[in-house]
């Protein structure tokens, strides 16, 4: 079995910096890793000319495939079409472990509803299972609180084994996301073009269901902690809000609208998580808690990708040169910290472990993904690199189709 090994440039292995790294690996995973300045013994030699060698970033929550099948209200593209395209895009930004957002909602429109989400679901194992995937497609669902036909559903996908992570949310104006009903009515009569009375019956839908809603939640999350499954909340505005899902046995807190609510996950072991283009754009769309704010207060273990994965691999070099992070804290805010959330060889060049790394060049103003590799295969490759010995090419779809995801 073909052995490569890339070398000649700062190696970061999910918990310390190698100043001249390399790491030998094949489809069997990881092979070696170590400080030295020439290569290992292998069949495929890669001089990196002085790039970054990660370990392949994971991205626990992106919901980008719901709107490349829905890209504008109402107009939509085969599922398919769309992951295949996601695909090779996400592969491009470095990510090697990817967690598709999949919302449950009995009352949202577009691809939020029960029935389009558990269809979503399945495709997005359908296709990992293909062997035509580039990358690893993992499954994030999230129940909007007060759905009883969502709640059915996700408990279909549970007792199937089909979901990685689980988180709940709830928009209910007033809180949360949307602390003002004028947030909540830009919001929804901006994205889906409804009417401000279309809005209001929405709302009002929500507020009649919530209590309800809240007592399946305690139901949901038996449920998903007998599957052992990561649990998050979304969007905590408050430290009681935290209290309140921590006795639940939340265990992950994506998104909290305050400082206060970060701090507060923090204290209580909880994951907090933070929004990748947030960090970027250096504010949060929606005028709550600025990652950076967050990470320079020590309250966020991990960035998502939320809506834009180019971001992912961008917020981790911001986090290091403008907000004083040391490289191994920076990029392990979207390697191993988020890669441990789904176990522990995630986000990590460890002997034995899972051969996804990806070679990234750093030159200013933006870094650059050179190559990514997963399972030991090339699955992108762009311009930058050295080779000694075979010939380096990115793994054609012909060659992916003919093995298990």
């Amino acid at each position: 079995m073909k052995r490569t090994c890339l070398y000649g440039g700062p190696l970061f292995d999910g918990t310390q910096i190698y100043e001249k790294g390399a790491v030998l690996f094949g489809e069997q995973g990881v092979l070696g890793v170590a400080e030295r300045d020439e290569p290992f013994d292998a069949d495929e030699v890669v001089h990196v000319g002085g790039d970054w060698i990660l370990p392949g970033l994971v991205d626990l929550h992106s919901d980008t495939l719901e709107r490349c099948v829905e890209m504008r209200p109402g107009v939509f593209f085969d599922v398919a079409f769309a992951l295949e395209n996601l695909d090779r895009r996400v592969a491009a930004c470095g990510i090697t472990t990817f967690c598709h957002a999949v919302s449950f909602a009995d009352h949202e429109l577009g691809l939020r509803s029960p029935e389009k989400a558990e269809e979503l679901v399945r495709c997005i194992h359908d296709f990992a299972a293909s062997g035509r995937a580039s990358v690893r497609h993992r499954v994030h669902g999230r129940y909007e609180v007060g759905s009883r036909m969502a709640a059915q559903a996700l408990e279909r996908l549970l007792d199937q084994g089909l979901l990685d992570l689980v988180s709940f949310m709830d928009h209910t104006p007033g809180q949360g996301q949307f602390r003002s009903f004028e947030n909540y009515l830009r919001y929804y009569m901006g994205t889906f073009q409804l009417s401000r009375e279309e809005v209001e019956r929405l709302a009002e839908v929500k507020r009649m269901g919530r209590e309800e809603g809240w007592r399946e939640v305690v139901t949901l999350a038996e449920k998903i902690r007998a599957a052992g499954l990561p649990f998050w909340s979304h969007d905590d505005d408050s430290e009681e809000k935290v209290v309140f899902v921590r006795e639940l046995g939340v265990g992950g807190c994506e998104f909290p609208v305050c400082l206060d609510a970060a701090r507060s996950a923090k204290e209580r072991g909880m994951f907090v998580c933070m929004g990748a283009p947030n960090l970027v754009r250096g504010s949060s769309s929606n005028g709550h808690l600025a990652a950076r704010e967050a990470v320079e207060e020590g309250a966020c273990d991990g960035l998502v990708s939320d809506y834009y994965p180019e971001c992912l691999l961008q917020s981790a070099f911001i986090a290091g040169r403008c907000l004083g992070l040391a490289w191994p804290a920076a990029f392990s805010l979207v390697t191993s910290l988020p890669g441990g959330v789904l176990g522990s060889v995630w986000g990590r060049l460890l002997a034995g472990g899972p051969a996804d790394l990806v070679v990234v060049n750093a030159a200013p103003p933006w870094a650059r993904v050179v190559s990514s590799w997963v399972r030991g295969r090339c699955v992108y490759l762009g311009q930058g690199f050295r080779r000694e010995g075979a010939e380096l090419r990115e793994e054609g779809p012909r060659e992916r189709a003919g093995r298990m995801s």
